[in-house]
């Protein structure tokens, strides 16, 4: 990866050792940030050819060790893939990448008369492909579920 899309310094990964609870840290060999699609496959298929142990990690608020790298290897740190690719508001249906901060989509959607129930209490900084990963819901959950029910692929 280009420099600056690959982060070994020990300095740089300690940040990226354990998740929102802190129970366990388990310091990466290395943090790829990937820009795009096509970097993040052609990251994963080098890592799974070398077999080097990799975890995806959104901005890190899971409070169930999802993106701890607990075998060591790559994290791979998706805050760049942040896009919104696209809203259908007839259909109720947005398009968008991993990334995209709970919040993020929220304001994108109001002007369509949209918003996306599922509320984790830290959708100021939770990513959608980190809410996906651990099925967040929040305290809305209650009334309108939880992330499974509104993702469509």
């Amino acid at each position: 990866m280009p420099r600056g899309k690959l982060l070994v310094e020990p300095t740089a990964l300690a940040g990226y050792d354990s998740d929102g609870l802190g129970y366990k840290h388990f310091r990466p060999d290395a943090v790829a940030l990937p820009e795009d699609g096509g970097e993040l496959l052609a990251l994963v298929k080098v890592l799974r050819d070398l077999s080097v142990p990799y975890v995806a990690r959104g901005a890190g608020t899971s409070l169930s060790g999802g993106p701890v790298p607990a075998q060591g290897g790559v994290v791979i740190h998706l805050s760049r893939l942040h896009r919104i690719e696209s809203i259908d508001a007839d259909a109720g249906v947005a398009v968008v990448e991993s990334g995209v901060v709970l919040n993020q989509l929220d304001e994108a959607l109001r002007p369509h008369g949209l918003y996306y129930p599922p509320d984790p209490s830290t959708g100021s900084v939770c990513t959608l492909g980190g809410n996906v990963a651990s099925n967040a819901g929040g305290v809305h959950c209650f009334r309108y579920g939880v992330t499974s029910n509104y993702v469509l692929g």
